[in-house]
């Protein structure tokens, strides 16, 4: 069997067999914050915010309508919302992502969907600097009106 056409492991377990620290049942609908301090996977239903300082696991019967932070992120279910601030992403088989991906690591798989914006990396520092005129001379620094281009910084 293929690895990647699997629906996860198994509830109460990860990858490695380790059992979850937080679970929440395919029968369970929460709405509200919530917040995971270890290992994590969802089942259900989940309408608003989830942080997670670990793995967060979305099974393949869970459907989140939330904005989402986790350290590590596997999707195997549907999540409608941003996920940001992740190290990782894996996007499995059947997973749908519809809303905005900000993470250091994005692995999609064949089978997945993923609509909305993505940001992969981390983003470099921009400064301001004055815009240069036609005729040579900068912009006047002191007025507020005057353009702004932002440019990277090495």
């Amino acid at each position: 069997m293929n690895p990647d056409h699997e629906p996860g492991p198994a509830a109460g377990t990860n990858d490695s067999g380790e059992r979850f620290k937080h679970e929440i049942a395919a029968d369970v609908a929460i709405s509200g914050r919530i917040s995971f301090p270890g290992n994590a996977r969802i089942d259900g239903r989940l309408t608003g915010e989830v942080r997670a300082d670990a793995l967060l696991v979305v099974g393949p019967t869970a459907h989140l309508r939330a904005d989402v932070r986790a350290h590590n992120l596997i999707l195997f279910g549907t999540i409608e919302g941003q996920v940001c601030q992740s190290g990782s992403v894996e996007l499995k088989p059947g997973s749908r992502l519809i809303g905005g991906l900000e993470a250091n690591r994005v692995i999609v798989h064949a089978g997945a969907f993923f609509e909305g914006r993505c940001s992969i990396g981390k983003r470099p520092p921009y400064v301001a600097s004055p815009i240069v005129s036609a005729n040579g001379g900068s912009s006047d620094e002191k007025s507020p009106s005057a353009p702004v281009r932002l440019r990277k910084t090495t």
